[in-house]
């Protein structure tokens, strides 16, 4: 089996041009509002614009974050975004709400939905009510094993559910389940679940029990994922689509990353 899609992140449009340039087959990428990396450069309308075509004219595909949970009084205006994203021409949206994909199904069924992993789908009841839902692409929690996906979609192909796997392969890992963490939201008023987190796992923290200090350093702060060299397994486990993750690195790391992992899948 071979992998269909290598997926690059861009968090601007001079990050987007080089990770086309290395060779992403898809970049996912984020406008000023309903992203999950609000501290990002992100992309105006027009420059989410300027980057579609340029993607375009060079094979690549544009997925674009919609991936936060909305306020009720939010719902217009994310619907009119949505709507703008449709005409503008972006591949899909991945999306968090659950509310959302009964709008995007009920008002905008055409455009293209990819569940984000804070969704929390990560079995095959959950991925076919997903397809059932007009979700195209199920991105899968990094807690999920190969084996795990692999079964899945045997069941899913066995029963001739469409659906492409989407799993992250290299880059920060969050602490928490699939990212569902409101430690920050708790701490500082900056809600994770809002593209806001402050990173309160990346600190060094002191653990005591019973008045002893039994650990210092680094106790909630996770190593990088890098799947370098098991690819090929997890394209044999089903997977359609390899991530990257990095909305907020410079478009050097970007760059190597995308390269290294072109180089290799090929």
């Amino acid at each position: 089996m071979v992998l269909e899609e290598l997926l690059a992140p861009a968090g601007s449009y001079e990050v987007l041009v080089i990770a086309v340039n290395a060779g992403a087959d898809a970049v996912y990428i984020a406008g000023q509002n309903y992203g999950a990396r609000a501290y990002a450069k992100n992309f105006t309308m027009d420059e989410i614009e300027k980057a579609v075509k340029y993607a375009h004219l060079n094979g690549v595909k544009v997925h674009v974050t919609v991936n936060t949970l909305i306020n009720n009084f939010e719902i217009v205006d994310v619907m009119k975004y949505l709507f703008e994203l449709y005409k503008i021409g972006v591949d899909a949206v991945i999306v968090q709400d659950f509310g959302l994909i009964w709008l995007l199904k009920t008002f905008i069924p055409d455009l293209e939905v990819h569940a984000s992993t804070q969704m929390g789908l990560n079995n095959y009841s959950s991925i076919k009510w997903a397809g059932k839902n007009n979700i195209k692409r199920v991105v899968l929690p990094r807690e999920v094993s190969i084996e795990q996906i692999r079964q899945t979609t045997e069941q899913l192909k066995k029963d001739n559910i469409d659906m492409d796997i989407e799993v992250f392969g290299h880059g920060a890992l969050c602490y928490c389940v699939s990212g569902k963490c409101y430690m920050s939201s708790y701490n500082s008023g900056r809600s994770g679940n809002r593209g806001a987190c402050a990173q309160p796992c990346r600190r060094e923290y002191r653990l005591k029990y019973r008045g002893y200090n039994i650990g210092n350093g680094f106790l909630l702060s996770t190593h990088d994922l890098a799947t370098y060299n098991i690819i090929q397994e997890i394209t044999d486990a089903g997977v359609t689509s390899l991530k990257l993750e990095g909305r907020m690195k410079s478009g050097d790391y970007i760059g190597t990353i995308v390269n290294s992992y072109r180089n290799i899948i090929d």
